[in-house]
């Protein structure tokens, strides 16, 4: 349970991380391109590594059509979806909004997997996500000069990764090798992005070799890293773990933006998240244990 601690934590701290990232990329790129120069980034980086561990077997499993439907998701919709709410709301609140993942995850986890959510578990998701919420709504911001409307896109966000994790671990209940699964999702990924891009955008501009193209492949690899440390959590743990403690990237958004890129301000109410966010994780690792 330790190594689904360590990478679920590991990869809210990259997608965090990928979040900024995503904000200076977008000075230089339209999104459209950036998702995709991301996701490409992300396959070509799985393929070279998942190659020398893959065996023809894999192929033949049926675990690779879960990695097949979870690769629609994660990363290509979610990355999508991602970067767009980054560019109109910004990587904090994407993040916070985010807090909602643990909902749309553990109940398909629960109604399919057959995982259970104790009493602990479920005070410690209410805690996380009333935290990661306060997160959001603490800023200061004012809805009257902001459309509501926009907000649905870091939501989507967070349902699509949501969705793609208990299909991805139906995959793992098969076959558990991560690298595989990374390969195939982020290659489907790739293809789905990329046929956004010749219907919407400029193929064009994904040949260039701009400030922006190079941002957005460190975008794609600080996120296929995230994803990656997503799936080793889920083949150790389970849904409701990994959900639950993955979802704490405003902690780390603001924490990252606030001493190293010098765009965030902390402020009091910043403690009573922390506080709210790790009793929650906690609650929800104590419960795992009394099952």
């Amino acid at each position: 349970m330790i190594v689904a601690i360590v990478f679920a934590i590991l990869s809210s701290i990259l997608f965090a991380l990928a979040s900024i990232i995503a904000k200076y990329a977008l000075a230089h790129l339209d999104e459209l391109t950036g998702a995709f120069i991301s996701v490409l980034t992300m396959a070509l980086f799985f393929w070279c590594v998942a190659i020398w561990n893959l065996e023809w077997d894999f192929w033949y499993s049926k675990a690779t059509l879960y990695f097949v439907i979870a690769g629609f998701f994660l990363p290509a919709l979610g990355q999508r979806f991602q970067i767009l709410a980054v560019k109109h709301v910004g990587p904090t609140l994407t993040s916070a909004i985010g807090a909602f993942l643990p909902l749309f995850a553990i109940l398909p986890a629960i109604l399919y997997l057959g995982e259970t959510v104790t009493l602990f578990q479920f005070a410690g998701i209410t805690l996380l996500v009333g935290g990661l919420i306060l997160a959001a709504v603490g800023r200061g911001i004012s809805w009257r000069k902001r459309a509501f409307y926009l907000l649905l896109l870091p939501l989507c966000a967070a349902i699509v990764r949501a969705i793609a994790q208990p299909i991805s671990k139906i995959g793992y209940n098969i076959l558990a090798e991560p690298m595989f699964a990374m390969m195939v999702m982020t290659t489907v990924s790739s293809l789905a992005v990329g046929v956004m891009l010749l219907v919407q955008g400029s193929p064009r501009r994904a040949l260039s070799f701009t400030r922006g193209h190079w941002l957005f492949a460190l975008v794609g690899a600080v996120t296929g890293s995230g994803i990656l440390a997503i799936q080793v959590s889920l083949v150790a743990g389970s849904v409701t773990l990994t959900a639950s403690l993955s979802s704490v990237a405003p902690v780390f958004s603001i924490l990252l933006g606030a001493y190293i890129f010098k765009n965030e301000r902390i402020f009091w109410w910043h403690g009573v998240v922390a506080v709210m966010v790790c009793l929650g994780a906690v609650f929800i690792v104590a419960g795992k244990s009394a099952i």
